[in-house]
């Protein structure tokens, strides 16, 4: 995807331009001017692709989407942040994403629109590039709704309406998840099941069918996500690769549990999560030390005391020091344990480290279908895809569960297996476990932030300028 990005930089201006122009330059060529090719089409879908990571302040990926799915949830904690007090004034990450949300997802209609009734896109470029569209559409919806709820729903028949949709309300998030799963229904049809090299990072058969299963899980349409994460598994595309820590290593990108990847690119396309994840200088070991202060994540002491003693995974995720030197306990923040090396990039600056994202990987599907499977009463699968994931881990295969242990196990499985993945947040809310997981873990070491959490934090606000400008969109409950 780093070739995707680069050339979409030219064509994300052209995209951008369509609101912010008040005067139509001579030398602007129009969308119906522009999608006459195959080259044309791809190079539209690539404009599509960039809003995931965005360029500042419009980012997604770089850094405010991936902060908000974590942060702020019952596993990584920001030493002493205070008293969390959302409003739809708040600066930050909220307003920008939900801006970018949108430029995404009328980039993703002005493709489905001009590549569907263009006579000159040949057919197995216009069925890939459709489903390309499609799959990206729903996943930027995917996260508007998970995180604020209700949204304007936007598809290729009336993005367009400038002037109207500013008095459009928002529609009901139960009719968007049914676009969403059309979406992804046709997506899984026409994409293909994986690319060449140079191809890689767009979405395939396998990325729209494991985000379908997604959203029946929110639906709780529980057989339809057995059945669809079942067709992933089944395909033989994807495995668990034998060593956890491998699956994160800089020499193993876009391996075969590696479902849908941002690609980063070291000094060019910053990736902020090595930054965060990463110990500071305060540890006293080096190379930490030669690193400038930045804010670092690190997890509960709860989170850290879940792991079974036999878990493998915790050598990645987990750290107390580095090649034999035990790190330095950060008395001013209360900070003794760090987060380990499935973030690091020891060699890299600062945030340009190049570590990619990992947003669907093979592991989240077989504990998708296990979650799936268990509440089918279909235990023999449910197990079966649990102990894939244990197993891997060094952990014994778990047995005799009731389904509420198994939603449990499930609970406690997502959280070490997936953490820092961008789930979490997610997870919780459609658990129902949002805020009151989050106020639980952050009672004894982030009291203030524990007792700031209210019951409506379980959606964002609708930012104040956004609803200024629609009153039509009206406020998420308590803001």
């Amino acid at each position: 995807m780093k070739k995707i990005l680069l050339i979409a930089i030219v064509f994300t201006t052209f995209i951008s331009c369509k609101k912010s122009l008040t005067e139509k330059p001579k030398s602007f060529l129009s969308p119906d001017q522009f999608f006459k090719s195959d080259q044309d089409a791809i190079l539209g879908i690539n404009g599509a692709y960039s809003w995931l990571v965005g360029v500042y302040p419009n980012r997604l990926f770089q850094q405010e989407l991936w902060q908000t799915l974590d942060e702020n949830c019952d596993v990584i904690r920001t030493p002493h942040p205070g008293p969390l007090n959302l409003t739809p004034g708040s600066p930050g990450a909220t307003p920008i994403m939900y801006g970018t949300f949108y430029k995404g997802i009328y980039a993703a209609n002005l493709v489905i629109d001009k590549v569907s009734t263009s006579t000159a896109i040949s057919a197995a470029i216009k069925t890939r590039v459709l489903g390309e569209a499609k799959f990206l559409r729903a996943i930027y919806y995917y996260y508007l709704t998970g995180l604020l709820g209700n949204a304007v729903l936007y598809t290729e028949n009336n993005y367009m309406d400038i002037e109207q949709s500013k008095a459009y309300p928002r529609t009901p998030v139960e009719d968007i998840r049914k676009q969403m799963i059309a979406d992804l229904t046709e997506a899984a049809v026409g994409l293909p099941v994986a690319y060449g090299e140079s191809d890689n990072g767009r979405a395939t058969s396998g990325a729209a069918l494991t985000l379908l299963t997604k959203v029946y899980l929110w639906t709780k349409d529980y057989a339809k996500a057995e059945e669809t994460a079942a067709k992933v598994k089944s395909s033989g595309t994807y495995m668990l690769l034998p060593d956890y820590a491998s699956v994160f290593s800089a020499t193993n990108e876009f391996n075969k549990e590696s479902i849908f990847e941002i690609d980063f690119q070291t000094d060019l396309l910053n990736s902020y999560q090595h930054a965060f994840y990463s110990p500071n200088n305060s540890v006293g070991v080096a190379p930490f030390t030669n690193k400038p202060w930045y804010r670092s994540y690190v997890p509960y002491h709860a989170f850290v005391n879940s792991f079974d003693p036999k878990d493998k995974r915790k050598a990645s995720i987990i750290a107390t020091g580095y090649n034999g030197q035990p790190f330095k306990p950060d008395a001013t923040n209360k900070v003794d344990v760090w987060f380990g090396p499935k973030w690091w990039r020891l060699d890299a600056g600062e945030r340009n480290s190049g570590l990619n994202i990992y947003v669907l990987r093979y592991a989240d599907v077989l504990l998708m279908l296990a979650e799936a499977a268990n509440e089918n009463g279909h235990t023999s699968v449910a197990f079966a895809a649990l102990n894939e994931v244990r197993k891997r881990a060094g952990l014994d295969d778990a047995a005799g569960l009731s389904k509420e242990q198994f939603r449990n196990e499930i609970y406690q499985q997502r959280a070490i297996e997936l953490v820092g993945e961008g789930h979490r947040r997610l997870d919780l809310i459609r658990w129902g476990k949002y805020p009151q997981a989050a106020v639980t873990a952050s009672a004894t070491e982030e009291p203030e932030l524990s007792a700031s959490y209210k019951p409506y934090y379980v959606l964002l606000p609708i930012p104040a300028t956004e609803v200024q400008k629609n009153p039509a969109l009206g406020q998420n409950t308590g803001y």
